[in-house]
């Protein structure tokens, strides 16, 4: 999942800046994930995946392969999460998704819960299958901060064509009870909403039911993770603006205006790609730690694999900095691997703030486009698999 919520704004570089004001910002990610660095809390994100398994088969996931062959049925150990627990105190948000179903976890609730005791903002990425009245009253308890549902479909057809062995009644009421228990705006409910040419005519349908069922948000996100066959094709974005794209887009922008007057925000990725100087995930400062306690910037590159990036068959590398429980997270920060792929990140930021701030100052509203073009052109190359995958392009 891309990891766009639960997040917090920050105080912008002057070059930051500058890039929102051209609406060719470098990242979402660098407009609300990243904070202060001076705040005491090193670590921005710890992404657990609590499960790799999962209990449905939807058409576009690309990780069945994977899971099937899964130790420990997918399910992350009690030896793992004990090997997290002393750095806490030093992460300031812990998203408990992966490839899998988080409620397939039966210590979840507790482990959201000494997190919450911890400091950290707690919240998953969850089908909403066996999110009961119990269970949601659980996670309330435990201190969850936000609940992320995946729905796309608006009606009992579309979405159990899709997401095969759901029950699109059995969520909405598992959602809309959450809804209800609330006190106050927490936990934050949202719907993640993939579009694909079957459903992407239902982009104005899923934000009224996000309206009726009393969510928060909604984020229309590409299917953009491909392993092998598994959700190639399915994606709407293209490497040009061509009529498809407008088109797209402007169904798109009607869907979230519809969302502004209901009173519910919304996210949306493009559909033609951009470079950005660093991805949603961040690696600068956060970490994936697979169910199975390996280490690796992120849950794609954690597990590689053919892949289609824009369309043209490649090979996504495999890239880990090492397991939990041989070494701990500090040290693995500190790994030859997990410091290429912080610096070259922090590198690419700089060069590119750098490069904009030099060609920007002076210039007409005309050149400053230009510039900013050729600041992204200047920027280091990204480090390896990254140049291949789709959240580095902004989809």
């Amino acid at each position: 999942m891309k990891e766009t919520i639960g997040r917090k704004k920050r105080g912008w570089s002057i070059a930051e800046w500058l890039r929102s004001k051209l609406a060719l910002q470098g990242t979402r990610s660098t407009q609300a994930g990243k904070s202060d660095p001076g705040q005491a809390r090193p670590w921005r994100l710890l992404q657990v995946e609590s499960a790799f398994a999962c209990n449905l088969r939807c058409v576009m996931c690309p990780w069945p392969e994977y899971a099937r062959r899964a130790e420990n049925r997918g399910l992350m150990s009690p030896e793992i999460w004990k090997a997290l627990k002393p750095f806490l105190h030093q992460v300031r948000s812990v998203d408990f998704t992966g490839g899998g179903e988080p409620l397939l976890q039966p210590l979840l609730v507790q482990w959201i819960s000494e997190a919450h005791g911890a400091g950290c903002e707690t919240g998953l990425l969850s089908n909403g299958f066996l999110l009961s009245e119990a269970k949601s009253r659980e996670l309330m308890r435990a201190g969850i901060d936000w609940v992320c549902i995946s729905m796309d479909g608006a009606d009992r057809q579309m979405y159990e064509q899709l997401r095969i062995g759901s029950d699109f009644e059995r969520v909405c009421r598992n959602v809309s009870d959450l809804a209800g228990m609330r006190s106050g705006s927490i936990p934050k409910l949202m719907i993640n909403f993939v579009m694909m040419n079957m459903n992407v005519h239902q982009v104005e349908q899923i934000v009224r039911l996000a309206s009726r069922l009393g969510v928060d948000q909604v984020n229309f996100k590409q299917c953009d993770v491909i392993r092998a066959g598994r959700g190639k094709g399915l994606g709407l974005f293209d490497r040009e603006e061509n009529r498809s794209t407008r088109g797209l887009a402007q169904r798109v922008a009607a869907a979230r205006k519809l969302a502004r007057k209901m009173g519910i925000d919304t996210t949306a990725t493009p559909f033609t790609p951009e470079e950005q100087p660093v991805c949603d995930q961040d690696p600068r400062d956060s970490m994936f730690v697979r169910y199975d306690g390996t280490a690796a910037p992120c849950i794609n590159l954690a597990v590689g694999g053919p892949t289609t990036f824009l369309g043209e068959d490649v090979r996504f590398p495999q890239v880990h900095y090492g397991s939990v429980r041989e070494q701990n997270l500090q040290e693995l920060w500190n790994t030859e691997t997990c410091r290429l792929y912080r610096e070259r990140f922090e590198s690419r930021v700089q060069s590119l703030d750098g490069n904009i701030l030099e060609g920007l100052i002076g210039q007409s509203s005309f050149d400053r486009l230009k510039y900013l073009q050729k600041a992204k052109m200047k920027m280091p190359a990204p480090p390896a698999g990254c140049e291949v995958c789709h959240y580095l392009y902004d989809l």
